[in-house]
C-alpha cells in the first residue's frame, strides 16, 4: 500500500514520485566535456514557518540564491536541539539532528552575508552567553580571595580547609577556527552540543591533519564520529586521561568555491563529502537590491532558536546527555516508509551513478534528521506535541529531493562520470515509456533516443549499448539476426535488439 496519495500532485512531480524521471545529460559531447545538471529550484515553501519570510527577503536583499540562507537555517536549527532530542526511525535505528552543510558559489556570490543572517541568533546567543560567564567569573574571584582568606584562618585555627568554589564554564553554542582537542574541551563543558560555523571550509579541509606525524592523524575520524553522533575518544596532549564524549553533538556550516570544490573529496574515500548537505545554485546576477531585510522576519526566525534551545537537555548521573526519543505518528511512518523505499529504488535503478551510491545512503538518513529539525520547528511554532506528522516526512523529503540534484551537480563537477552509466540511465527512462522493453535495429534506437553521450556513430553506438546494458544488473540486452525481404524482393539478415528492464526483487 502506497501511503502518500493524498500528497498533492505538484508535490510528486517535483520530488519524481510521479513517474517522470529527469534526463541527466552530463556530457556535451561523448566522453569529452562535463555539462553539470540543472539546478533545481529551492523548495523554501517546505522550511519552517518562521524562516519562509526571512529566507525570501535576505535572498533579494543581499541578491543571492534564496538556499545559500536556507542550507545554514538547517544547521543552525538542528545545532539549537542538538542533544536535547533524536528521532527512533525504527528499533536500533535514531538519529539526532547533526547537519553538515556547505554553499558553493564564487567569491562574489554572496555566501559570506547569507551565512551572516542564519547563523546570527547563534552567535547572539554565544555574546550573551559569554557575558553572563564574564559575571560568573568575577564573582567567582571574589570568592577566591574570600576562600585564601578562610582557608588561612582555618590553618591558624587547625580545622579543615573549606572547599574551594567551583570555577564557572562558559557554555557555547558555535565556534569557529579550533582544534579537536579544543573542541572537544568545549563539548564537554557544553553537553547540548555545538554548531562550528566557518565562513570558507576550504581551510578547514586543508588544515585537517597537518599537525600530526606525516599529515596523519585522527581529526578526518573525529568527523566522521561526530556526523555519525558515536562516542568519541580525544587523547589530550600532556595528560594520560583520553576525553571521552560519549553524546557527541557537532554540526558544521560553511561555504567552499567552485574551483576549490575537490578539496571537499580530497584524501581517503571515506565518505566525508557523502555526509554534507550541498546546495550549488547558478549565481543571481550582481548588481543593486532596493530589498530590505525587516526586523519582523529576523525576530521571528530568531524567536524560532531561542525556543528550541530553551527545550529542556537531560543530563544523566555521568554529566553526558539522554536525548529524549520522539517518534512518528502512523500516518508519518507510513509515508517515511513509502518515501525510503522509493529513495531507494532510484539507487538501483539501471544507470545510477555508482560515485552517488555514498551521498544517496547518507541522504536517507537525512530523511529523518530533517524530519525531527522540521517536526520541533512546527512544535514549538504551533504549541503541538512533540510528535512526527505526515506532513513534516514530506516536507523534509522535498527538501532531501532538492539535494539528490545538487549531489549529482557537485558529483559531476569533481569526479570523472562514466558515460556508460550515464547512456544506462537514460536508456531505463526512455524503456520505462516503453512499458519495460524495446526491440528494433540498433539504428532505431540510435535515432529514438535522446542523449548527449551517443558517439557520432551507429556502430560505435551498439557496442556502447551492450556495454552499457552489461554494466547495469536490471537491464538485459538480447540480440537475434533476422531474416527478411527487401523491397525489391531480395533476402537480407538484420541485426535486432531486445532491451528489456528486469523487475528487481
Amino acid at each position: 500500500m502506497r501511503h502518500h496519495d493524498d500528497i498533492p500532485e505538484d508535490f510528486l512531480r517535483d520530488v519524481g514520485l510521479d513517474g517522470d524521471y529527469a534526463e541527466y545529460n552530463d556530457y556535451d559531447d561523448y566522453n569529452v566535456s562535463i555539462k553539470l545538471p540543472a539546478p533545481t529550484e529551492f523548495p523554501t515553501e517546505y522550511m519552517p514557518t518562521s524562516c519562509k519570510r526571512l529566507i525570501r527577503e535576505a535572498s533579494e536583499a543581499i541578491g543571492c540564491p534564496p538556499e545559500f540562507v536556507a542550507l545554514p537555517m538547517l544547521s543552525v536549527l538542528g545545532s539549537a536541539i542538538g542533544n536535547s532530542r533524536m528521532v527512533e526511525l525504527k528499533g536500533g535505528w535514531t538519529e539526532k539532528a547533526v547537519v553538515f552543510s556547505t554553499v558553493i558559489g564564487d567569491p562574489a556570490s554572496k555566501k559570506s552575508p547569507a551565512a551572516k543572517v542564519a547563523t546570527k541568533p547563534a552567535k547572539k546567543l554565544q555574546i550573551e552567553l559569554r557575558n553572563r560567564y564574564r559575571e560568573a567569573y568575577e564573582d567567582y574571584e571574589r570568592q577566591m580571595r574570600e576562600h585564601e582568606k578562610d582557608k588561612r584562618g582555618c590553618r591558624k585555627d587547625g580545622v579543615t580547609e573549606p572547599r574551594p568554589p567551583e570555577e564557572p564554564v562558559m557554555e557555547r553554542t558555535v565556534v569557529d577556527d579550533t582544534t579537536v582537542e579544543a573542541l572537544s574541551r568545549v563539548h564537554r563543558q557544553s553537553p547540548r552540543g555545538v554548531l562550528a560555523a566557518k565562513d570558507e571550509l576550504t581551510g578547514w579541509l586543508r588544515g585537517m591533519d597537518q599537525y600530526k606525524a606525516g599529515g596523519r592523524g585522527s581529526d578526518r575520524q573525529f568527523w566522521l564520529s561526530a556526523w555519525n553522533s558515536d562516542a568519541i575518544t580525544v587523547d589530550r596532549k600532556g595528560s594520560p586521561e583520553a576525553l571521552m564524549i560519549d553524546e557527541p553533538f557537532v554540526g558544521i556550516t560553511g561555504g567552499i568555491q567552485p574551483e576549490v570544490l575537490e578539496d571537499l573529496n580530497r584524501g581517503p574515500e571515506d565518505g566525508m563529502l557523502d555526509r554534507f548537505l550541498c546546495a550549488y545554485p547558478d549565481p543571481v546576477a550582481p548588481g543593486w537590491h532596493d530589498a530590505e531585510i525587516t526586523e519582523m522576519a529576523q525576530t521571528h526566525y530568531s524567536n524560532l532558536y531561542q525556543r528550541l534551545r530553551m527545550k529542556h537537555c537531560e543530563i544523566d548521573e555521568q554529566g553526558d546527555p539522554h536525548p529524549k526519543k520522539l517518534s512518528f505518528s502512523t500516518s508519518a511512518k507510513g509515508v517515511l516508509v513509502d518515501f525510503i523505499n522509493e529513495h531507494s529504488q532510484e539507487m538501483n535503478r539501471p544507470g545510477f551513478p555508482a560515485a552517488l551510491k555514498g551521498v544517496y545512503g547518507k541522504l536517507e538518513a537525512y530523511i529523518g534528521r530533517l524530519s525531527l529539525i522540521l517536526a520541533m520547528c512546527r512544535s514549538v511554532e504551533e504549541g503541538a506535541p512533540e510528535t512526527i506528522e505526515a506532513r513534516d516526512v514530506v516536507s523534509a523529503y522535498a527538501l532531501v529531493s532538492y539535494f539528490r540534484v545538487m549531489a549529482r551537480r557537485v558529483y559531476a563537477a569533481i569526479k570523472e562520470a562514466n558515460p556508460l552509466d550515464t547512456l544506462a540511465e537514460e536508456l531505463a527512462a526512455f524503456l520505462e515509456t516503453k512499458g519495460g522493453t524495446w526491440k528494433g535495429e540498433p539504428s532505431e534506437l540510435y535515432l529514438q533516443i535522446k542523449s548527449r553521450n551517443k558517439p557520432p556513430r551507429v556502430n560505435e553506438f551498439s557496442k556502447m549499448l551492450k556495454a552499457a546494458a552489461g554494466r547495469q544488473p536490471g537491464m538485459d540486452l538480447s540480440t537475434v539476426v533476422e531474416n527478411y525481404t527487401k523491397a525489391d524482393g531480395s533476402r537480407s539478415t538484420r541485426r535486432v535488439v531486445t532491451l528489456t528492464l528486469i523487475e528487481s526483487s
